[in-house]
This record gives C-alpha cells, sequence and structure tokens, in this order.
C-alpha cells in the first residue's frame, strides 16, 4: 500500500507539472492572438463561428490585460445579422455566462431562428444582462 502511495503520488506531481506547462503553453498562445483594436477591459482575441442546422457553434477567446486576483464574471451575448426570408435579420441570442481571469475559452452552440442564414456576429461582453459593455468585436460567419 505504501509502495502504490508513492506511485500515485508520483504520477499526480507529474500530471500537475504537465498541467502546468499546458496552461503556460495556452497563455503565450493568447498572448500572440492579434490584440482587440477596442482596449477594453475584456478583449475579444478571436472568434469561430460554424452554422450547423439551425444552430451557431461559437468559439470565443476573451483576456484581460489587467487581470487581478478576482476574475471577471459577467455574460456574452451574440448579436447576429443575417437574412431571414428576403430581408435582413438581426437577432440576439441568449446571454452566455463567463468567467475570465487572464483568458477564457467560450464554447458552445445556441439555436438561431428557422431559416436563418447568418453572415456576422457582434460579440459583447457585458457585466451583467443588459449592463455595461466590457468588450466588444465584429466577426464574419464563416
Amino acid at each position: 500500500t505504501l509502495e502504490e502511495n508513492k506511485r500515485l503520488a508520483s504520477e499526480v506531481a507529474a500530471r500537475g507539472e504537465a498541467v502546468q506547462g499546458l496552461r503556460q503553453d495556452i497563455a503565450s498562445l493568447v498572448a500572440s492572438l492579434p490584440p482587440d483594436p477596442r482596449n477594453a477591459p475584456v478583449a475579444v482575441r478571436a472568434a469561430r463561428f460554424e452554422v450547423k442546422g439551425d444552430t451557431l457553434a461559437y468559439n470565443v477567446v476573451l483576456s484581460r490585460e489587467r487581470a487581478g486576483a478576482n476574475p471577471f464574471g459577467g455574460v456574452m451575448q451574440l448579436v447576429v445579422t443575417g437574412a431571414s426570408g428576403r430581408a435582413d435579420d438581426k437577432v440576439t441570442l441568449a446571454p452566455i455566462p463567463v468567467s475570465v481571469g487572464l483568458y477564457d475559452t467560450v464554447r458552445g452552440s445556441l439555436p438561431l431562428p428557422q431559416g436563418f442564414r447568418p453572415r456576422q456576429t457582434t460579440i459583447h461582453v457585458l457585466d451583467k444582462v443588459g449592463g455595461r459593455l466590457m468588450g466588444q468585436r465584429v466577426i464574419n460567419v464563416g
């Protein structure tokens, strides 16, 4: 049992070191992303959107230049511009809770109205639903 505990403790330590290395690698990658031109408290560093049927899959990288000990807690709201039938339309999707320390990646998917074809998404980072704008970026849907 003692030998097994030593082996397990050694494995846990090795995995902890590996995780720390990966965190440093990710922080370096985030730092190399293009800066958010708005110089907002929460920067939208990169985003990718994909339409899958009547849903919008998203992958957004957020960061904070002056991240303190406490993470920023707020919401991300996507406003999607596109075509619905013959007319251009804007759809505001449900808010997504976010917690951003130095960086955070927000992934998921949200439903779109049936037949809606998105072209562009405006990412709003707010301190709360309907609250103050803390970051924003416009990205084409592709």
